[in-house]
């Protein structure tokens, strides 16, 4: 039975066998003696027994209980031994004498170990599972990484399917122990690294730039948002309701190429020591390399330190008056500590997807921009239209607006797509001109939306109103209709941002049509219907507030007792939108009846906008609050009756009136069928006991006369020769009566 001993080498704690710990000693020794007169001698055996530590620790985390002798017979073979040296410096020195202008290349063994090429094996001494991906990878010679990241993608990707030809392989494969693979080895570069250092990692190993992985990883996302976005724009698409995220990711081109990145960055590891590095770049880690490597260190650190010492002089005070921040900064990145494991991975990857949110978004933006500003699309024609037709007056209000677009919205999107371009490219730059220019646009925008604000302000300082009576005849039978003949005012475009119809306005190049009508209703001074149609508008001043509510077209007909309403007001180019309104007044006389047709729900949308006006600018201290706070509980196809004290009562099939349902003022609707909260009541009890209360003091009038009548009688005979008594006036009386 071997003996196994704990050793301590470069601080790796490693079980291995007696017969093995001897050989390396022995091999240590040798290379002692060897670089003996070698400058930097120490740091170069260190790293030695670093790389031999390293080698020795992946075999026991490989499943071996201790290194062998075997093991350690490998180790050293893959690190070179002193008689190889020797051999290829006694070699070096006579093609040097030959033909100095010979290139000269050293390898190092292979090891002792026969690759079996004529036949497929499962790797024991490499494996995972069962060894099907090293066994794979060394018949190839490639990196078993690759063939395993190859398995998971078939896997992740193929709904199972790698996991059913790796088991298949399992089976079928018989086991053996192969040598280990000793060529170029795939990590992800620290060194070029964006998110995860995966391209930077796959660009060392194919020897390509990692700009070129980068985009080969990212032009498949990228084309799938930009043909998203101009499907929805152009309405080239069969669907025409616009690129959503949901589509962007079901791409299956898409779909692979970020399960392939997650793939990548979950299983290879981070080449961390600089023999990983080596590695990664295809360098062959044995005793020469890690002595030129030592040697390249110390010349480039020595020629740093003399470099440095000339330069520190001259630019001390440069330092302190103009770099010291910037050292700061430097000096607090390099001192933070670099996070490792999950939580690190987990914090880079809200870093991709913000990044990956961000540039989506404003791509899109940057696309929209584009498309508002040179035209395009049937989708943004309304808000061209509704901005520049309806919406801008004027050289500086069009003036504010192309700056406030290019200036406040365009730049911060070209700056950020800018700094995600550079970032991407790994470019950097210490003169800030970026930053400052896109910071002195940016605020120009401001100073152009604040002009626009303030300009479209002083286009609503005055609001006023304007009436308009409307002739009708007195309906017969004592009860008028009031409908809505007109079709339903709705957008006559086509709209993928817009699911369902885009009811309650319509907007063309020459004209824009609102559903914005609201009913009052109130009592009758006299026995007569009345119908007033009040038209409001914003303006600069109370004569162009008035002249604009002038213009807004709305028409109104009566024929048969119906009140025919129209189904939107009418806002014409030159006008433009300075919040139009029209209110539609009908005073019912008291006891006669007013019916709503169903149509009135179904056509006219009206906007809850309260606009209050009792400053000193209003001089007729007039109110906009259309509501009132008294909202009327009404329903379609049913009759209401006028009080006497100016509210409606609905009418019951059996001829009372409803207590529950009186109201008086403006009546407003937002829903077909909605009912609005009930209010104060008349009802027919009320106005039965007024008439009551009159027949009363008819009654006592009456009877007074009656008295005064008979005491006229009484004293007539005793003056017979008396003048004739003036007559009491009874006929003013009877006004008062009545």
């Amino acid at each position: 039975m071997k003996k196994i001993i704990n050793i301590n080498l470069s601080g790796r704690v490693i079980p291995i066998e007696d017969a093995a710990y001897e050989s390396l000693q022995r091999y240590v020794e040798s290379l002692r003696r060897y670089f003996a007169n070698e400058e930097g001698r120490d740091e170069i055996i260190n790293d030695i027994e670093s790389r031999i530590a390293e080698l020795m620790n992946d075999k026991v985390r490989k499943g071996a209980a201790a290194v062998t002798e075997a093991d350690m017979a490998e180790i050293i073979n893959s690190m070179g031994r002193v008689e190889d040296f020797e051999a290829s410096d006694a070699a070096e020195a006579a093609s040097a004498t030959s033909n100095p202008y010979e290139p000269n290349f050293s390898y190092g063994t292979t090891g002792n170990k026969t690759r079996f090429k004529g036949r497929l094996y499962r790797d024991r001494r490499d494996k995972l599972l069962g060894g099907v991906c090293s066994g794979i990878a060394n018949y190839m010679n490639v990196d078993p990484a690759v063939v395993r990241l190859l398995f998971a993608i078939i896997t992740f990707g193929g709904f199972g399917f790698g996991f059913f030809l790796y088991i298949l392989a399992w089976i079928i494969l018989p086991a053996s122990d192969l040598e280990g693979y000793s060529g170029k080895r795939l990590f992800r570069n620290p060194e070029d690294r964006m998110i995860g250092g995966v391209a930077g990692g796959l660009a060392a190993y194919f020897n390509k730039p990692s700009s070129t992985i980068r985009l080969i990883f990212g032009a498949p996302l990228l084309l799938n948002i930009l043909i998203g976005v101009l499907d929805g724009i152009f309405s080239w698409g069969d669907w025409g309701n616009g690129p959503g995220f949901g589509d962007i990711f079901t791409g299956s081109i898409t779909g692979t190429f970020i399960l392939a990145y997650i793939i990548l960055w979950i299983v290879l590891p981070e080449a961390r020591s600089p023999y990983e590095k080596m590695e990664m770049r295809g360098e062959r880690v044995d005793v020469n390399s890690i002595r030129q490597n030592v040697q390249d260190r110390a010349q480039t650190f020595s020629q740093e330190v003399r470099d440095s010492a000339m330069r520190f002089s001259s630019q001390a005070t440069e330092f302190a008056n103009t770099r010291g921040r910037a050292f700061a900064t430097e000096v607090a990145a390099s001192a933070r500590p670099v996070a490792s494991g999950l939580g690190h991975a987990i914090g880079v990857l809200f870093k991709a997807f913000f990044i990956f949110i961000a540039g989506s978004i404003a791509f899109g933006l940057f696309i929209t921009l584009l498309t508002l500003i040179f035209g395009g699309g049937p989708a943004l024609s309304p808000i061209k239209q509704g901005i520049m037709n309806f919406g801008l007056d004027g050289f500086w209000q069009n003036a504010f607006f192309w700056g406030t677009l290019i200036f406040f919205f365009a730049v911060p999107i070209i700056a950020f797509i800018t700094w995600l371009v550079r970032r991407l490219m790994r470019v950097r730059s210490n003169r800030p001109y970026l930053g400052w220019t896109f910071g002195g646009l940016w605020t120009l925008g401001w100073i152009c939306i604040a002009l626009l604000a303030s300009s479209i302000a002083r286009d609503t300082r005055f609001y006023r109103k304007v009436e308009q009576p409307v002739t009708i005849t007195q309906p017969q039978g004592g009860r008028m209709i009031v409908n809505v003949s007109e079709p339903e005012v709705a957008y006559s475009g086509d709209l993928w941002w817009e699911d369902s119809d885009a009811r309650g306005w319509d907007i063309t190049d020459d004209s824009l049509k609102l559903a914005n009508v609201k009913l009052r209703v109130s009592a009758s001074n006299d026995s007569n219907y009345q119908v007033t149609i009040w038209r409001y508008s914003a303006g600069r001043s109370r004569k162009e507030a008035e002249a604009r509510a002038q213009k807004v077209q709305y028409a109104v007909s009566y024929t048969d007792s119906v009140l025919n309403l129209g189904s939107g007001l009418g806002i014409d180019k030159t006008s433009k939108f300075r919040g139009q309104k029209v209110l539609v007044e009908i005073k019912v006389p008291v006891g006669k009846k007013l019916r709503f047709d169903e149509s009135i729900t179904d056509k006219l949308e009206p906007m809850n906008v309260r606009v209050r006006v009792n400053d000193r600018r209003n001089r007729d201290n007039w109110d906009m609050d259309w509501d009132e706070d008294e909202n009327f509980d009404w329903e379609t196809g049913v009759d209401y009756v006028m009080g006497t004290d100016g509210e409606l009562a609905k009418l019951l099939p059996d001829g009372t009136l409803d207590r529950n349902n009186t109201n008086s003022g403006v009546y407003e609707y937002k829903d077909g069928d909605a009912v609005k909260d009930s209010i104060r009541q008349s009802t027919e009890q009320e106005v039965r006991q007024r008439i009551e209360e009159k027949e009363r003091q008819l009654e006592e009038e009456r009877r007074r006369l009656e008295q005064l009548e008979k005491g006229t009688t009484r004293r007539k005979p005793a003056a017979t020769n008396a003048p004739e008594p003036a007559t009491i006036p009874v006929m003013p009386l009877f006004p008062f009566l009545i």
